[in-house]
């Protein structure tokens, strides 16, 4: 029965950041994105948000061969996945210093840890884009 309390809540808690992270984050960048390529090639480096960048640079993903918009899908659902994850996981302390130093100590090995995977699997549809061309 706890376990069901929690993942309700899980769930409740990823809808909710999932949609503050579409609404707030992803849907202006595609909205210029489409805006911008009415016609004419535009240079998109700008307009990409820290996490595609990163991905750009640090692992080498070919973004432009996956495509920005799915790229950015994709990364909504991540980054809500391990946001929901990590609220879930300093949700039973009550403590606020205890709630904020698990959140410092958790944040950038979740991020690098999930964005490693996230590569690979950005990598295998970048291979996948190159075979169906």
């Amino acid at each position: 029965m706890e376990f069901l309390k929690y993942l309700i809540i899980y769930v409740i808690f990823f809808l909710i950041i999932y949609v503050l992270y579409y609404r707030l984050a992803v849907r202006p960048i595609i909205k210029n994105i489409r805006r911008k390529n009415k016609g004419k090639k535009v240079k998109r480096e700008r307009n990409l948000p820290t996490e595609v960048q990163f991905l750009k640079v640090y692992y080498k993903v070919d973004i432009e061969k996956i495509g920005v918009i799915r790229v950015l899908r994709i990364l909504n659902f991540v980054n809500s996945f391990f946001l929901a994850l990590l609220v879930m996981v300093v949700l039973p302390f009550k403590e606020a210093w205890q709630k904020i130093i698990i959140l410092v100590v958790l944040m950038m090995p979740t991020i690098w840890f999930v964005y490693y995977f996230l590569a690979k699997y950005l990598k295998h549809l970048e291979r996948k884009s190159d075979k169906n061309v």
